[in-house]
């Protein structure tokens, strides 16, 4: 019996999204690499969320028993804003993870507001450091 790679990937990849846990209600689901999400120059294409909104990102290794788990949102340098937000990037701490995906609740910070920012999640422990890439989101 012959295997081929791309099969074990694909049913891989299929494993891993029966594992994710449902979206919470209101929350947007991002995926891995956020090629989804790629930009044209308008920005079209980049889904907007709200402060305070939830976001669900899929990210296996974030389920790994010890594991510390990161959200980072950082401001795209990028974007069109005229008013530079004085941070470059923010820790979104209010979260929970559950198999296979990381849900996190967008900080309710103004200066947030009218920017986009690239979401990763970053995953620590005995592994070493892993990344997942959720892509970009507008903040409203």
């Amino acid at each position: 019996m012959r295997f081929s790679v791309a099969g074990l990937l694909a049913g891989g990849a299929l494993f891993c999204a029966a594992l994710a846990s449902p979206p919470i209600s209101g929350e947007l689901m991002l995926p891995l690499a956020g090629k989804a999400y790629v930009a044209p120059d308008e920005g079209a294409g980049i889904p907007s969320v709200a402060r305070g909104q939830a976001l669900g990102i899929a990210c296996a290794e974030a389920s790994r028993a010890g594991a510390d788990v990161r959200v980072v949102m950082q401001v795209d340098a990028d974007s069109d804003d005229d008013d530079p937000a004085g941070f470059g990037a923010v820790l979104a701490t209010d979260q929970k993870v559950e198999r296979g995906t990381v849900h996190v609740r967008v900080p309710n910070m103004p200066d947030l507001s009218h920017r986009t920012v690239n979401v990763k999640v970053f995953v620590m422990d005995s592994h070493g450091t892993h990344t997942c890439d959720a892509g970009r989101v507008r903040i409203g």
